[in-house]
C-alpha cells in the first residue's frame, strides 16, 4: 500500500512540476420572478393560479495549464424556492430552470439533486476534463463541453448543448461523458470524433446507450464555411450540417437534421429539423438576430416534456433586438411565433450594468397570442413572469 502511495505522490508531483498557470473564475446569480398561469392550463392538471420563484445558481470555473496539456473543471450549484414544488405535476418550475439536465450524456452521476416540498438543492459537476495537444491532432477526456452550431434559439446541429437564447438563465453549458479525438487533415478541414456513453435513457441501469460521432469543419474561403455531423446518438442514426457564408457587418447560415427510427424495436418515428438564420449589426448600438425553423413533432414524446427546446413550435420564426441606449444600459426584445399554431411569445429586458463584474436586470416574459391549442396543447404550459436578476462574475 505504500509503494502505491508513493508511486502517486510521484506521478503528481511530476504532473505538477510541468505546471504553467492556474486559473480561476465564475459567477453567481439571483433570480426573483411573479408566474402567472395560462388559465388554459387547466385542462393539463396545471391548476394553479400565480405563483413566486426564486432562483440562486453559480459556477466555479477552475484551469490548470499544463503547456501542451490542460486540466478543466466546473461546478454549477443552483437553488431553486416555490410554492409549485409541492405538487409534483406542476411543470412551470422545469421551464423557469430550463436547461433542467446540465449534463446531456450522463454515466457517473457527478451530482447532488435533492428536492423537498417548496424547493431544491443541486450541485453538478459538469465539466471534469483533461486536453492534450500534440502537433495536428487534439485529445479530451472526461466530462467535457461541446461546443459548436451558430443557433441560439435552435440549434439542431449540437444535440449536446440544448440552446438557451429564451430563457432566463444565462452562463449554462452541458456536461457529456466520453473522450474527443480531433484531427486537422488540411489547414481549412477538421475532424471532431466523439465517443460518449449515457445512461440517462435507462435509468442509470447497467445498459450503456452510446453515441459515436463526427463533426467536421470546412473552410470553403474566407466566407464560407461548412459545417456536417454524423453519427449514432440516443438511439438513432443522425446526419446534417451547417453552411455559414459572412459579410462585413453580418453572417447567414443554415442547419438541418435527420433522424432515423429508434435501432431497436421501441415505437418511434423519424424526425427532420432545419433552420435559417441571420444575425447583423445595424448600427454601432443595434443588433439584430433572426432565426426560423422547423422541427418535426414527435408524437411518442410525453407531453409535459420540453426536451431540447424551451418552446413547443412545430414552426416557428423568432427575431431579436438588442440596443444599447447608453454604455450602461441595454435593452433587448424578442418575438417567437409557431407560423402553424398562431402561438406567439414575448420576452423583453432591460439590462443595467452595476460596475465592471457585475450588472441587474428585469425581464417580462409573456405569451402575446395563445394559437390554436388542439394543435400543440403543451403551448398551454407557458406562462407569464416578470422578474428581476442580478448577477455578478469574478
Amino acid at each position: 500500500m505504500k509503494i502505491w502511495g508513493l508511486l502517486f505522490l510521484l506521478i503528481t508531483n511530476q504532473v505538477f512540476a510541468k505546471l504553467e498557470s492556474t486559473e480561476i473564475s465564475g459567477n453567481v446569480e439571483a433570480q426573483a420572478r411573479q408566474s402567472w398561469n395560462n388559465p388554459q392550463a387547466d385542462d393539463l392538471f396545471q391548476d394553479w393560479d400565480q405563483a413566486e420563484f426564486y432562483l440562486l445558481y453559480g459556477n466555479i470555473n477552475g484551469k490548470l495549464d499544463f503547456g501542451e496539456s490542460k486540466l478543466e473543471t466546473n461546478l454549477f450549484a443552483r437553488y431553486t424556492h416555490s410554492e409549485l414544488y409541492q405538487n409534483s405535476i406542476y411543470v412551470a418550475p422545469q421551464i423557469f430552470t430550463f436547461p433542467r439536465k446540465l449534463v446531456a450524456r450522463n454515466l457517473f452521476k457527478l451530482e447532488h439533486r435533492k428536492q423537498y416540498d417548496d424547493h431544491t438543492e443541486e450541485a453538478i459537476l459538469n465539466n471534469f476534463s483533461y486536453h492534450w495537444n500534440y502537433k495536428e491532432h487534439r485529445f479530451a477526456i472526461g466530462r467535457i463541453y461541446i461546443n459548436y452550431g451558430l443557433g441560439e434559439f435552435f440549434n439542431p446541429i449540437n444535440p449536446f448543448n440544448q440552446p438557451t437564447g429564451l430563457t432566463s438563465i444565462s452562463q449554462v453549458a452541458q456536461g457529456n461523458d466520453g473522450g474527443l479525438f480531433s484531427f486537422f487533415a488540411t489547414e481549412n478541414h477538421t475532424m471532431d470524433f466523439y465517443i460518449l456513453g449515457d445512461k440517462n435513457q435507462s435509468n442509470h441501469e447497467n445498459k450503456i446507450s452510446k453515441t459515436l460521432w463526427i463533426h467536421g469543419e470546412y473552410q470553403v474561403s474566407e466566407k464560407l464555411q461548412l459545417d456536417y455531423v454524423l453519427g449514432e446518438d440516443q438511439r438513432r442514426y443522425k446526419a446534417g450540417g451547417q453552411a455559414t457564408y459572412r459579410f462585413e457587418e453580418a453572417m447567414a447560415f443554415i442547419q438541418t437534421l435527420y433522424q432515423s427510427d429508434f435501432i431497436n424495436d421501441d415505437p418511434s418515428s423519424n424526425l427532420w429539423d432545419a433552420m435559417i438564420g441571420v444575425d447583423q449589426q445595424m448600427t454601432g448600438k443595434w443588433h439584430i438576430r433572426l432565426e426560423t425553423g422547423y422541427q418535426k413533432q414527435n408524437k411518442y414524446a410525453v407531453i409535459t416534456n420540453f426536451g431540447e427546446r424551451f418552446l413547443p413550435s412545430e414552426y416557428f420564426i423568432a427575431l431579436a433586438n438588442v440596443y444599447e441606449i447608453h454604455p450602461l444600459v441595454k435593452l433587448s426584445g424578442t418575438i417567437v411565433n409557431d407560423v402553424k399554431s398562431g402561438f406567439m411569445y414575448g420576452i423583453a429586458r432591460s439590462t443595467f450594468s452595476l460596475g465592471s463584474n457585475s450588472e441587474a436586470e428585469i425581464f417580462f416574459n409573456t405569451p402575446i397570442a395563445k394559437g390554436d391549442a388542439v394543435d400543440n396543447p403543451t403551448q398551454k404550459l407557458v406562462t407569464s413572469d416578470v422578474g428581476l436578476a442580478l448577477r455578478s462574475f469574478f
